[in-house]
């Protein structure tokens, strides 16, 4: 089966992809390109190679409303004329909002796109699912762009104090629990209004008080703070993510030296989880892969290793040269491949540590060279 997603470098897009890649090989990605709205031999090409098409492309935010709303129309009718020159007989899967109902300019063009889209697939007879989706949170999400939680979280990294603009009860749902509540969706028969049900309904304020604690458990005691729930994880899994890791990794412990030796604590844990050590020869490397939900944490206790990170889906490689002599620990962020290498003459010990028990049913550990 053939897919293609509309918007695939956005917040939800990216997920989207990245899940599909990785967790759903049965599946085609067919890529698309912002440009493609505005070439209507790409968007035909795009089109006509799809059996679904996830259309998630638009205008979030614009300070002004009427010019959002049309931006929003203006690329649906795009994708709605290309439907029609191609024959597109697949499945169109919508994402729209909870913002439906409001009369804000973004609320209006989400209702209407979705009626336009009932239409068309009537017409046409192709088949078509709308979803309505409440506040969406998750890692790699833009500050004063997607969600409240991403300016908190970058906000309160860089020292600042965020402000509450009204203290709401929210509806939200958290990326990975979307994006498979959307798969889901090319199962389903056509329904051209869904609510996607939120997996916690909660006031903003709380929100905040939660990663201010986040802050001062992680950054000022150097401790990963209790994880209560699913929400917990979810949470601090989002503010991990704005952690400039350059800037901030690796961390160094105090080492307590005297005549016996030396000794020095790794981590304190708050919440449930699991510690593990490693022996790797000289020149060896262990990892390249990477986890979707998993905390984890690398402390390297003797010899010499060279530790790289890359986001998936991205070029770019940070790379770390760690040592046992200078004790330290780099914390893992989900999305991202990583690899250490032993690059000294000795053997290297590395202490690891991850926030839940392995189970090999469902390890959440996927290939990827960095």
């Amino acid at each position: 089966m053939k897919v293609g997603i509309t918007g695939q470098s956005g917040f939800i897009g990216w997920h989207l992809y990245q899940t599909i890649r990785f967790k759903f090989k049965d599946f085609k990605l067919i890529d698309f390109k912002k440009e493609f709205f505005y070439n209507s031999n790409d968007l035909d090409r795009f089109v006509s190679m799809c059996d679904i098409i996830f259309h998630l492309a638009g205008v979030n935010r614009d300070d002004d409303e009427n010019k959002l709303y049309k931006e929003n129309i203006k690329l649906a009718s795009f994708l709605i004329e290309s439907i029609k020159k191609t024959g597109f007989k697949g499945k169109l899967i919508f994402s729209s909002s909870y913002q439906e109902e409001m009369k804000n300019g973004y609320g209006r063009a989400k209702n209407e796109i979705r009626k336009m889209f009932i239409s068309e697939s009537k017409l046409n007879n192709f088949k078509f699912s709308g979803l309505l989706i409440p506040n969406v949170f998750g890692p790699f999400s833009k500050p004063n762009h997607n969600t409240f939680i991403a300016t908190f979280c970058n906000k309160i990294i860089k020292g600042k104090t965020p402000k509450i603009i009204q203290d709401s009860l929210v509806s939200l749902i958290y990326i990975d629990d979307l994006i498979f509540e959307i798969i889901k969706e090319i199962n389903n028969d056509s329904i051209n209004k869904k609510l996607i049900n939120p997996e916690i309904k909660i006031k903003v304020s709380k929100v905040l008080v939660l990663i201010k604690e986040f802050y001062r458990t992680y950054f000022n005691k150097h401790k990963l703070p209790e994880i209560k729930n699913k929400f917990s994880e979810n949470l601090f899994n989002t503010f991990l993510s704005f952690i400039a890791k350059e800037d901030y990794y690796p961390v160094y412990l105090k080492n307590n030296i005297d005549a016996r030796g030396s000794f020095f604590e790794i981590i304190r844990q708050e919440s449930r989880g699991q510690t593990s050590i490693s022996f790797t020869l000289p020149n060896i490397i262990r990892g390249n892969h990477f986890h979707t939900k998993k905390i984890e944490r690398f402390c390297v206790v003797k010899g010499e290793a060279l530790i790289k990170l890359r986001k998936v889906g991205k070029s770019k490689v940070i790379e770390f040269v760690v040592s046992g002599s200078k004790p330290s620990f780099i914390d893992i962020p989900i999305w991202h491949t990583h690899s250490i290498e032993n690059i000294g003459k000795d053997e290297l010990v590395t202490v690891f540590w991850v926030n839940e028990h392995y189970d090999e049913k469902n390890s959440d550990t996927f290939l990827e060279i960095v």
